[in-house]
Formats: C-alpha cells, structure tokens, sequence
C-alpha cells in the first residue's frame, strides 16, 4: 500500500479479500485492516474507488470475534470521510457497497452510524451515487426486520 505506483496499489486494493482470504485472522487483524485503511484514503481515486468497491467483502471476511470492533474503530472512520470524497467514481463505489455493513453491525449501530451515512448518499449531487443506495436499501429492511 506504500508503493509509488499507483497502479501496483490498485491491484492490492482489488485482490485484498482474496489475500485476507489466504493469510487468516492474525495477519488480517494485525496487517490488512491497516493496509486496507490506507487504501480507502490513497491519493489516486482510482485505487479508493477500487478499495471502496471491496468494503463489504472485506468487512464480512474479518474474523468474527472482532468484526464489529474492527469496522466501528478502524474502518468506519474512513468510510465517513469517503461520503464526501470530490470523485463521483469513488462515491459511486461506495454507494454500492455500503449497506452490506448494516447486517454485520446490527440495529443499533446502523440506526446511529450508517444511517446518516445512507441519507447524506442519498442527496448526494451524483444520481448514481443515488441510486446505488436505493438499489440496495433491503439490506437495511434485512437488520430492522431481524433486530425489531
């Protein structure tokens, strides 16, 4: 994630799952985590957009025991300032993919953090941006359904 090639950085954003697939909990928690951080704020769009489209796959392939903590603590701070990212490619990407978070969160966590997160998508200038969070609203129907 430290290479000058923005290139090389936008192949590890997109293989990442698989590699967090490979190595197993210990070196996700202590090594990807970070690594995919640092993706999600990389100075090239190109490589958001691309670790932005991972976001749900990456976060449901986190070891069980310390998903929520991870995402919460480490991940969802990068996603929130990846709501007002300048590119629309990136918001595009997230928009996708954001709402898979709710069902790996819970109620509680998606009513008071992703919530606001869904809405300011929701009036975001971008009509894909747009429409990407209403093409995948049933993930939130999914948690209030569960959880109520």
């Amino acid at each position: 994630t430290e290479d000058k090639s923005w290139r090389v950085r936008y192949v590890v954003a997109d293989k990442l799952v698989e590699l967090q697939k490979a190595v197993g909990s210990e070196i996700t928690k202590n090594d990807l985590v970070p690594a995919y951080c640092s993706l999600l704020k990389d100075p090239e769009a190109e490589v958001r957009a691309a670790a932005a489209s991972k976001l749900k796959d990456f976060c449901n392939s986190l070891p069980v025991d310390t998903r929520e903590q991870i995402i919460m603590s480490q991940i969802l701070p990068c996603v929130k300032d990846m709501v007002g990212d300048m590119n629309q490619h990136v918001k595009s990407a997230l928009a996708s993919v954001i709402m898979g978070l709710s069902p790996l969160l819970g109620k509680d966590n998606t009513l008071e953090h992703l919530l606001p997160l869904f809405l300011s998508q929701l009036k975001d200038d971008y009509p894909e941006v747009r429409l990407n969070i209403i093409s995948n609203l049933d993930c939130i129907n999914e948690v209030c359904l569960f959880w109520c």
